[in-house]
């Protein structure tokens, strides 16, 4: 039989679709896009790069991009949001968009694979569990990493998309990482959550602590132990890392977003944000932009 008899054999014995409009699609399977990926082993505050961000050096992340998190080799610890989390080496953790995080303690030697990607359809809500918290390393995902490494290297975009997904679906049951952060009633984590919820307001020791209901001496004790930053410099970071959301994502002038994120003034507002970005705002928006 010639090979289009056979396609047309085939195709007779095709039903009739009961929805013309609706019918198979890759939409359920996680195929990320855009996918970069580095190997962070070493700190150096002095850098504006990725191996700048830490709490000592005052600078926080956020954006609009997932981050896997493998820490291949050492420990340490972080800040995401509300909650400070133990990285123990075999640990591996997803950091979502737009949500802020910070490093509070790397060790000397480390080996720390980062993966970032943008995603989107149904899958985003597949990654939902990792919310929960990480996942330990196991010899079957080390596998299947040491297989969407080989395609990334050879630049192979789609068979490193199909192999991270695969890294997903091979975690899934895959044994929790320890959970030794902050639990929602810790005082540490209620100044963090009333922080991120009044960043137009007044954020100020004396506020913070009547909001708190304990002594200024307190508070700015318990948080520095607790989250290995001092408190001013927190409220200072999550401002401006807000500040980048809106500059990405809003058309608000400069002016209305310096008073959505709590600066007294365009200037105050401009002078900070260039002291953590090296750049201006308006510099940062127009390279969002031709990023995007």
């Amino acid at each position: 039989m010639s090979e289009i008899k056979q396609l047309i054999a085939a195709a007779k014995t095709l039903e009739q679709p009961k929805d013309y409009f609706s019918g198979l699609d890759w939409g359920g399977e996680i195929l990320p896009r855009e996918i970069v990926s580095f190997l962070r082993a070493a700190q150096d505050h002095r850098t504006s790069g990725w191996d700048g961000i830490s709490a000592k050096a005052g600078r926080y992340d956020q954006h609009s991009r997932y981050v896997l998190l493998v820490a291949l080799e050492g420990s340490g610890c972080m800040g995401v949001e509300t909650e400070r989390r133990q990285i123990c080496e075999g640990d591996v953790h997803l950091l979502f968009p737009h949500q802020i995080h910070y490093y509070i303690d790397l060790p000397e030697k480390f080996s720390w694979l980062y993966i970032t990607f943008e995603l989107e359809g149904p899958a985003r809500q597949i990654l939902e569990l990792w919310k929960n918290g990480g996942r330990k390393l196991d010899e079957k995902a080390e596998a299947l990493l040491q297989v969407f490494l080989d395609q990334y290297q050879r630049e192979d975009g789609l068979g490193a998309s199909i192999a991270l997904g695969k890294v997903f679906e091979g975690m899934e049951s895959a044994q929790a990482a320890e959970q030794v952060g902050e639990s929602d009633v810790d005082l540490v984590a209620k100044i963090k959550k009333h922080v991120m919820e009044n960043l137009e307001g007044d954020l100020a020791m004396p506020a913070l602590s009547e909001a708190m209901e304990v002594s200024e001496s307190y508070l700015r004790a318990v948080f520095r132990d607790s989250a290995g930053v001092s408190l001013g410099n927190f409220v200072r970071s999550v401002r401006l890392v807000r500040a980048t959301y809106l500059l990405e994502k809003g058309t608000s002038d400069l002016g209305e977003i310096a008073e959505k994120t709590g600066f007294s003034s365009l200037t105050s507002f401009t002078r900070a944000f260039r002291r953590m970005y090296d750049m201006t705002p308006s510099s940062y928006r127009k390279r969002s932009r031709v990023s995007a």
